[in-house]
């Protein structure tokens, strides 16, 4: 039986074939690590991205949000809450599954302990499933963070 949901929409050989990719591997790399054929991985991170794709525009439809971009090899989607008027990234994770941030224009007025440390491990798992590297990242306001982050992911988010 495959456990399928919105939070997490891949199945675990779509999960491990994406999240390799999302590391750098390259196809071939995935192939030979999981001693299948290249064809096979192409299949089914074509399968993975389509199945992202599609519950990361849902995620953005459920929230109110405004389409602005989906980058589906990355598994984030850029978007705008006219009534809040802020930008909104959706992201998934394979461990975190899909999650709304709102951009802040002050997040360091965030200071509640616990809300940072979970917004940290979030947002250091995206860096980590897509092969970021951030030092000293632990030192790092998870406001700060999210903008390094986002902004490596999302270039229109630079200017």
């Amino acid at each position: 039986m495959i456990n399928l949901s919105f939070a997490s929409p891949l199945s675990q050989k779509q999960k491990t074939v994406w999240s390799l990719i999302s590391k750098g591997l390259s196809v071939s790399n995935v192939a030979g690590k999981l001693q299948t054929s290249r064809q096979y991985v192409n299949q089914t991170r074509l399968a993975a991205e389509a199945k992202l794709s599609k519950a990361l525009m849902e995620a953005a439809r459920v929230n109110d949000l405004q389409v602005t971009r989906l980058y589906p090899k990355e598994a984030v989607l850029l978007g705008y809450h006219p009534v809040l008027k802020r930008k909104a990234i959706v992201t998934y994770t394979t461990s975190h599954g899909m999650k709304v941030w709102y951009w802040q224009d002050k997040p360091e007025e965030v200071t509640d302990k616990d809300f940072l440390k979970q917004t940290r491990e979030y947002l250091l798992e995206v860096a980590r499933e897509r092969g970021m590297e951030i030092g000293e990242a632990a030192m790092i306001h998870p406001g700060r963070l999210a903008h390094i982050i986002f902004c490596e992911l999302i270039p229109e988010l630079k200017s």
